[in-house]
């Protein structure tokens, strides 16, 4: 590919995004699964409440990308969720990937504004109107990371087995889940762990689909969920091990200094915490995905940033922990840094 190319490809990705977000906000795929996988402008109009002719711009463009398939033409076509796609896109199923869909929406709004954050490093949230309304969009956000943990854990889970973490546990150990929102992670630990308890710390909205998750499971009896704000109180204490997952990059420097006092609060002697992150390069160009994610919390967030491993480092040294190390070295934000308080 030229260089032209590239450029042009690049400038011009934010019509595919836009393409797929409004058929994500609108759910248009599931209304046309509600219909038996087949169903006309018309019908599609007035269950998604739209207009008719941007409805068909949009159906057109999702066929022409491949989302959809078009069968006939003018008042008879009709649309079906291609095969490949029912089930990433029917928002009713447990797996599908239509909430990070959303929340993917919700971001392209706050990049649209990247210029402007850019000039004054600040977020420009009165200027990223909602479609679904703040509320839905918390509860995308949530179901988002879950979807993405979903296809993450396994993965994971065999990362923290390879480089010895798991092993480095008691049989026994009590965890301490910081932000772990509905327990996917704390699930796997649970799995992998047959005799540990587990502890999920988070605002009301993740605890409320922890509760979903977990009460009148099998493993009720072995997470506590506790409501709460890292950044207002303390942890619940006396723990094993802390996972913070996916935490670091909304922070900046001070308010992660602050978080990481009181885990090590929050751990026993020779307690382990591993930060699951993106952990940038010393030039800070690498990976390019954390590069770009690096602005996705410019223009969502007031001071988060991607780190890199001198900074978490450092930032660690400072609350008292030791034996700091990349344990799992990876282009993605499932890189891990493990940690030891004395």
């Amino acid at each position: 590919m030229s260089s032209l190319e590239l450029l042009d490809q690049d400038s011009a990705a934010f019509m595919r995004a836009s393409v797929v977000a409004a058929m994500a906000e609108l759910d248009l795929s599931t209304a046309i699964l509600k219909h038996g996988n087949s169903a006309s402008l018309e019908e599609l109009a007035k269950a998604c409440a739209c207009d008719p002719r941007g409805l068909e711009a949009l159906l057109d463009a999702l066929s022409a990308l491949g989302y959809l398939s078009k069968d006939g033409s003018a008042s008879q076509a009709r649309y079906a969720v291609a095969q490949d796609y029912t089930e990433l896109l029917d928002s009713r199923k447990a797996d599908s990937y239509m909430p990070m869909l959303r929340h993917r929406a919700s971001m392209l709004r706050s990049w649209a504004h990247l210029v402007w954050a850019v000039q004054d490093g600040r977020p420009k949230k009165s200027m990223a109107k909602s479609f679904l309304g703040p509320e839905t969009d918390s509860i995308s956000f949530i179901s988002a990371m879950n979807a993405i943990a979903l296809r993450l854990t396994d993965q994971t889970m065999a990362e923290l087995q390879k480089s010895g973490v798991l092993a480095a546990l008691p049989a026994d150990a009590r965890i301490l889940d910081i932000g772990g929102a509905s327990g996917t992670y704390t699930l796997a630990f649970l799995k992998q762990l047959p005799k540990a308890s587990a502890c999920i710390f988070d605002l009301p909205a993740g605890i409320s689909q922890a509760k979903k998750r977990f009460l009148g499971s099998e493993y009720a009896d072995r997470v506590r969920l506790v409501e709460g704000d890292f950044t207002r109180t303390d942890l619940p204490q006396s723990y094993d091990f802390a996972w913070l997952s996916a935490i670091i990059h909304q922070l900046g420097r001070q308010e992660s200094q602050a978080l990481y006092a009181k885990i090590y609060a929050a751990l026993k002697p020779c307690g382990l915490l591993a930060i699951r992150d993106f952990v940038m390069d010393e030039s800070r160009t690498s990976p390019v995905d954390g590069t770009l994610f690096g602005l996705n919390m410019l223009v969502a967030t007031e001071h988060g940033r991607v780190y890199t491993f001198a900074e978490i480092s450092e930032d660690l040294s400072a609350s008292g922990f030791i034996e700091i190390k990349k344990v799992v070295d990876v282009p993605t934000m499932s890189s891990v840094v493990l940690a030891r308080k004395p």
